[in-house]
């Protein structure tokens, strides 16, 4: 049975698919879900503060995708069903520059042990983020398996390689 938190949640990230954030009033959530808005005040102090729940929870289970044991096409595929899944949450996220900044800077933490690297997290992370971002703008043009495909060709590109190609034409 769900809580009554969980009901707010949930109603919240649906209610993101129909209208923005700005637009959207504690009335609506408490409306939609079917309770009192002495129940939503009981669990959140305003809608900021329910977003910033939200933002702990889906960008936490963004990231803990990572740590999860599996191989690196998994992992794309698992993130970019992750995102399409939160879609409505994602659209309002990546619209704000200052969040993908954040999220990229988390991002880059959780890469560093399984790169082994600060600045290949860094370049792996804010890539990774910014190709989301880029599928999120476009209206989720294509279908998270093919976004995961499209990570991995950019993930596992010799891009030493394509550089070379490019100064011999060029040269």
């Amino acid at each position: 049975m769900r809580t009554a938190k969980q009901t707010i949640t949930e109603t919240f990230i649906y209610l993101l698919t129909e209208q923005a954030f700005e637009d959207l009033s504690v009335k609506d959530i408490v409306s939609y879900a079917g309770i009192s808005r002495s129940t939503f005040y009981l669990h959140f102090t305003d809608k900021y503060e329910l977003m910033d729940a939200v933002r702990s929870q889906v960008n936490g289970r963004f990231l803990q995708i990572y740590n999860e044991p599996s191989d690196a096409e998994t992992i794309n595929l698992k993130i970019c069903q992750h995102v399409f899944r939160y879609r409505s949450f994602y659209r309002q996220e990546f619209s704000d520059a200052g969040r993908i900044h954040e999220l990229t800077r988390r991002f880059a933490d959780e890469l560093e042990p399984v790169f082994g690297d600060e600045d290949l997290a860094v370049f792996a992370g804010w890539g990774t983020i910014g190709y989301l971002a880029s599928w999120v703008k476009s209206g989720f043009a294509m279908g998270p398996q093919e976004a995961a495909d499209k990570l991995m060709k950019i993930l596992f590109t010799d891009w030493t390689a394509n550089l070379a190609d490019t100064r011999e034409r060029s040269g």
